[in-house]
């Protein structure tokens, strides 16, 4: 036989730390040694207990689903192995995979059961004060309806519990206060509420997801031909790199298989934290919708965006950008203007390098309407033009 578990780490031990917590364990002793393989006898007679292969690194979309969700960040693995007919030493195995994934603030995967066993406290997130002044990071995707994937909530679904399990719908409904929960619909449930809305279906996530939102499905009493879907989640958090990867995972991944004809994720200063939802003042900065009801596309934002995804109808446009600062995905490109979450001020805007005609510009706004007028961009590309 042989029994196998799994610690998944967002760092990797030393030698001589692995080593430490080897004989923290009753009468554990490392018997031989290599680059990347401990061999692991117990008592007097230095009989074999286990085997300790790693640390490997692990791409992120590799990590399980189930692992993510405990641990934010896991990119290294060690293996544990019981083998032969030892099942006694089982007991044993287990205990030091979970003082391993103690000491690297990971998780330990059962192989048998697909049990998940951590005490890692990297998920949690601090709450703002009542009342504060928060910045957030609102992402968006938006597509044309006739390319749009059928399983688009479902697929939105399977990409928040794959990459970042706070931003899944853990309440849902066209209205407040949200009737549906995750937790008892399932993603049917969800499914077939989206399918059904004739309007918005909005979402709540848990931190540092504060909710989002989808255009309504094939149901939609005003139907157009562009859909979006969006989230907005506390900044602070994502400045962590940890964070800032499950996120890019989650917005290429939805970019590219929705699929999205243009995303985008930028930081909106000056919110008022509830405790439970956002609110805005004359002092709160005013997001701006590339999309309006009825002009429908009016060209790439004239604020600089700290993410920028560009799909098809961009395509003649990708070579433009600067190479160190785009990333090549499965239906497009993605441009970062900064190492992390930052202001319109502190962005190198992708305007520098794409075509000024691609871009809309303020218009005159001396009453302070909203959404912010905007006069369209001179340069639409074909697929986004409106009838």
């Amino acid at each position: 036989m042989s029994y196998d578990l799994a610690v998944y780490a967002a760092r990797a031990s030393s030698g001589d730390e692995l080593r430490d917590l080897v004989i923290q364990g009753s009468g554990l002793q490392v018997d031989e040694a290599t680059a990347r393989t401990l061999t692991i006898v117990r008592g007097v007679r230095r009989r074999y207990s286990f085997t300790v292969d790693g640390p490997d690194a692990v791409d992120f979309e590799d990590i399980p689903a189930e692992v993510a969700a405990a641990v934010l960040g896991a990119c290294w693995l060690y293996a544990i192995s019981v083998e032969g007919t030892t099942e006694s030493e089982v007991p044993h195995a287990v205990r030091f995979a979970r003082r391993l994934a103690r000491a690297l603030d990971g998780a330990v995967l059962d192989q048998q059961t697909d049990e998940v066993w951590s005490r890692s406290q990297s998920r949690r997130v601090p709450k703002p004060e009542r009342e504060s002044r928060v910045s957030t990071v609102d992402v968006a995707w938006y597509c044309l309806r006739e390319d749009l994937a059928t399983d688009a909530a479902a697929l939105f679904v399977d990409s928040a519990r794959r990459f970042l399990p706070e931003a899944l719908p853990r309440r849902f409904g066209e209205y407040e206060p949200f009737q549906g929960k995750l937790a008892e619909a399932g993603v049917d449930g969800f499914t077939k509420a989206w399918a059904d809305a004739t309007s918005t279906l909005f979402t709540a996530g848990s931190g540092p997801c504060i909710g989002g939102q989808l255009s309504a499905g094939p149901s939609a009493q005003f139907p157009d031909r562009f859909w979006s879907i969006s989230l907005t989640f506390h900044a602070e958090p994502i400045r962590d790199v940890g964070w800032q990867e499950a996120l890019r995972a989650l917005f290429v991944t939805l970019a590219d298989e929705l699929p999205a004809f243009y995303a985008s994720a930028e930081v909106i200063e000056g919110h008022i934290w509830t405790g439970r939802s956002l609110w805005s003042d004359g002092a709160t900065e005013w997001k701006i919708s590339p999309l309006r009801y009825r002009d429908g596309w009016t060209g790439l934002p004239p604020k600089p965006t700290w993410w920028t995804w560009l799909g098809r109808p961009f395509m003649e446009y990708h070579s433009a950008l600067p190479a160190d600062r785009v990333t090549a995905t499965a239906r497009g490109v993605m441009y970062e203007a900064a190492n992390s979450p930052g202001t319109s001020a502190d962005l190198v805007s992708s305007g520098t390098w794409l075509p000024a005609g691609l871009f809309s510009r303020l218009a005159p706004n001396p009453h302070r309407e909203q959404p912010v007028p905007l006069v369209p961009a001179l340069v639409i590309p074909a697929a986004l033009r409106s009838a």
